[in-house]
């Protein structure tokens, strides 16, 4: 499978070829602004031309829009108090305690009174705490919430009011009152949103999010493991989830056995430890404008900070793969230049309807998405020429914004990223004295013209290139032109 993401410095398209990296996962970065999000929306559309299904978490229903199916979480219910066959309820207890501890920022105390009242709610049911499997009814946050008030007494009442305090929004919505109704199977059939916009405060939708996810997660381990893709969960944010041991966490280190990639979006390299940008399939990172995070990333890419700081155009940015030593740069490709060919599929008609379809549900208009629609064939005809003329010269333009003053000119004399050293200078010299050479012998042309024209070719970075020799063959392939050029500067001498 070959993903789209963009273009390369000499303006070829630059693909990321998932089944070649040790594992499916990608991880994006970059300040507010840089493309992150519109990096993601294309991914997508590339995955849906690929027939990979995502699962997005849209913390701020940026995503709907590429949806076939839209998961309006007020209208469904998860019970994250449900036991799954292989587990035991006391797992679940401290489980769901430690990811409202994490979110909710409890303390000590406070996290104990949730556990005993979690732990309670199990006991009311009759449900062993020790013994797996299912049961024919399971308590839910409502009888979470009675038995934290039924565990105040004249010792704790300070921490009790404390506690409800900092939660009481997770039982003022629906959500976690009933059994789950999510059915898991068909978010592995197509690209599904879960919209969390709507839901009071930040933190009740990292929680949301979060039960979601381990949700996801059980329903994962009752399916075979699979080496052919499922589906890909996507997260934009994904530092409101990303803790040690966290439903996100385990997810991403354990989804490649069933068939499931997973892609994060953050502003900082910080929200992600060490162990998990070491062990993705790929790295791309825009503009970190902060010094200390410039510097993280460039270790990881093996870049200097100031390349990471100075990518100022929103889409241009390095990535760097599990098989690679070096980082690219490229330019996104973002989605409204892809709708054309997303046209030509025939697949828009049923993004769009799909969208039309959950229209009650998300007060949104079709017709107002923010995505350009590929103009019709018959304006194109009509278009004149001086207008093409401007399109042509203003894609010159935008080009030239994008990598410098005219790429081929600079493939000349320079590799991409160079710094100028005494090597260089001593290149550009050569290479411009046969260049001058062969100019100069143009009056009577001869043998010695294509002799200094092919002695100044095979030195230019650009040569290289165009016989694809990669990075890590180029010492080997500079000995060998250095023995071509000794050879052909001797028959120069001999014929002279």
């Amino acid at each position: 499978m070959k993903i789209l993401l963009g273009k390369n410095v000499i303006d070829k398209p630059f693909y990321w070829e998932v089944e070649k990296e040790k594992n499916p996962h990608l991880i994006v970065l970059g300040t507010s602004g840089s493309g992150k999000t519109e990096t993601l929306k294309s991914i997508i559309y590339e995955l849906n031309k690929n027939k990979v299904p995502s699962l997005i978490i849209d913390f701020h229903n940026e995503f709907s829009n590429l949806a076939t199916n839209l998961l309006n979480l007020r209208e469904v219910s998860i019970n994250p108090l449900e036991v799954a066959e292989n587990e035991r309820p006391e797992n679940i207890v401290y489980e769901v305690a430690d990811i409202i501890k994490k979110i909710f920022k409890l303390g000590e105390i406070q996290e104990s009174i949730l556990r005993q009242a979690i732990r309670q709610s199990y006991l009311d049911k009759g449900i062993n705490l020790k013994n797996k499997g299912t049961s024919d009814e399971f308590p839910n946050f409502s009888d979470i919430e009675k038995n934290i008030y039924r565990l105040e007494d004249s010792h704790n009442k300070s921490s009790v009011a404390s506690l409800i305090s900092r939660i009481e929004a997770l039982f003022d919505i629906d959500i976690f009152k009933a059994d789950t109704n999510i059915e898991f199977s068909d978010i592995l059939k197509e690209t599904t949103v879960v919209e969390l916009k709507d839901f009071p405060t930040e933190m009740v939708k990292s929680a949301i999010a979060e039960f979601f996810l381990n949700k996801l997660f059980y329903y994962l381990y009752s399916l075979n493991k699979s080496k052919k893709l499922r589906m890909y969960c996507i997260i934009d944010e994904a530092h409101r989830l990303m803790y040690e041991n966290s439903p996100l966490d385990r997810l991403f280190r354990e989804s490649r056995k069933y068939g499931v990639g997973v892609i994060l979006a953050s502003q900082r390299p910080s929200d992600f430890n060490e162990t998990i940008l070491a062990n993705v399939g790929g790295i791309l990172s825009f503009q970190c404008s902060l010094e200390k995070d410039a510097k993280f990333i460039g270790k990881q890419l093996n870049l200097e900070t100031r390349k990471i700081k100075n990518l100022v155009e929103p889409g241009l940015g390095y990535i760097k793969f599990s098989r690679n030593e070096k980082a690219e740069k490229i330019k996104i490709v973002p989605l409204n230049e892809r709708m054309p060919d997303f046209k030509k599929n025939n697949s828009p008609q049923k993004i769009i309807k799909k969208v039309e379809d959950k229209k009650p549900a998300t007060n949104e208009k079709v017709e107002d998405i923010n995505i350009k629609e590929p103009e019709k064939e018959t304006d194109i005809k009509e278009k004149s020429g001086e207008e093409k003329k401007n399109e042509e010269e203003s894609s010159e333009e935008e080009k030239k914004k994008q990598f410098g003053l005219s790429s081929g000119l600079k493939k000349i004399f320079f590799y991409e990223e160079e710094e100028i050293n005494k090597k260089t200078l001593l290149r550009i010299f050569f290479i411009s004295l046969f260049l001058l050479f062969g100019i100069w012998s143009l009056h009577n042309p001869s043998f010695y013209t294509l002799l200094f024209f092919l002695l100044a070719l095979i030195w230019t970075p650009f040569f290289p290139e165009s016989v694809k020799v990669k990075n890590k063959n180029l010492k080997l392939f500079n000995f060998f032109r250095f023995i071509l050029s000794f050879i052909l500067i001797i028959l120069f001498l001999i014929l002279i």
